[in-house]
């Protein structure tokens, strides 16, 4: 297989399986309802190992095409843009650091910074774009919004607040989850690989 069908391969079969695990998606308790954890991600960073970090961008692209054509939209394309933003900033800086040195310690470094990136660019995207922008096309107030967060969190009174005890620990939760299943299986996919 020559390399150009080898990262069309990769990038189509990791495409459709990152969307798979999207539409398994759970709700947690004590976040409002549409923060929903799913797997996802952990598939695009081990494709981004195989290939490199520009292919991620590609994957988070595939996954949410995909996902909005085999199952639509309930958020008129906003969670879709806010899944693919805070994706690529999940999964772009950990594949990017791992791939300078392919070792542990660059796996780690490269998850942990991942996640710090994830949780503050969702912070601030959602803060100033993706929580306003639910509210005009659902024409609700933002404080309906707020709401749904005062009720599971008592802390919550504004929007401010709601990014810091919502967003926030719902995507470092998020990154965790996803930063643990690759840490667990690459190393055997690796060698998968390599025995090819």
């Amino acid at each position: 297989m020559n390399k150009k069908t080898k990262y069309l391969v990769t990038v189509s079969l990791a495409s459709a399986l990152a969307m798979i695990l999207l539409l398994f998606r759970v709700s947690l308790p004590f976040l409002p309802p549409f923060y929903q954890l799913d797997f996802s991600e952990s598939v695009v960073i081990i494709a981004g190992y195989i290939l490199n970090a520009k292919a991620t961008i590609l994957i988070q692209l595939l996954k949410n095409i995909l996902k909005i054509l085999l199952s639509s939209t309930s958020t008129i394309f906003v969670g879709d843009l806010a899944n693919f933003i805070m994706g690529v900033s999940f999964v772009l800086p950990a594949v990017a650091i791992y791939q300078r040195k392919e070792d542990k310690k660059s796996m780690l470094t490269g998850l942990a910074v991942g996640i710090i990136s994830l949780t503050v660019v969702s912070c601030l995207v959602n803060y100033y774009i993706i929580l306003p922008t639910y509210a005009a096309v659902f024409k609700m107030p933002i404080e309906d919004i707020v709401a749904m967060g005062s009720r599971l969190n008592g802390n919550i009174t504004n929007l401010f607040t709601f990014v810091l005890f919502a967003t926030a620990p719902f995507n470092l939760i998020k990154g965790f989850c996803n930063a643990v299943i690759v840490f667990l299986i690459w190393k055997n996919i690796k060698v998968l690989l390599k025995n090819r």
